[in-house]
């Protein structure tokens, strides 16, 4: 196996296999790598078809599944897989909220310490203000406590 071994494969990889421009630099590493450490050949210069960046985000569900989802919850439960649906969130994202990461005023929800540890804002649901609010009302109020 030579070059043009590793051309023909780095190619199918990016033709065939439709893989991610990053996955084809792992294959060419590697082969860089076993070639030049381990079987002390020079490949040379490699002309191969480079995998395309993938453009298209994918569809979990349609939004008519997501209505259908949404008639058979209420309450809290509809409530968090609203804010999952409408502001992006990530479950764990989600259930983190404080009640000083959303405004309700202008939309908006603070996600701190999401994926990579980053923080960003999303928008609100005009539609979840009345929910939130109720909820919200609900974990500030005093409880009493019996004996």
């Amino acid at each position: 196996m030579g070059a043009e071994h590793v051309k023909s494969f780095l190619s199918w990889l990016a033709c065939e296999r439709y893989v991610a421009v990053n996955t084809q630099k792992v294959a060419l590493n590697a082969l860089v790598f076993m070639y030049h450490k381990v079987l002390k050949q020079d490949l040379g210069e490699l002309d191969f078809k480079l995998a395309q960046k993938q453009r298209r985000l994918p569809i979990v569900l349609t939004p008519e599944e997501v209505l259908k989802i949404l008639a058979k919850l209420d309450g809290r439960n509809k409530t968090i897989v609203e804010m999952l649906y409408g502001s992006g969130l990530r479950v764990n994202e989600c259930l983190a909220l404080r009640v000083q990461d959303i405004c309700l005023k202008s939309f908006a929800v603070t996600i701190r310490g999401g994926k990579g540890n980053k923080d960003r804002q999303s928008i609100l649901s005009q539609q979840l203000v009345a929910p939130l609010t109720k909820l919200i009302t609900a974990a500030l109020a005093p409880r009493c406590l019996s004996h």
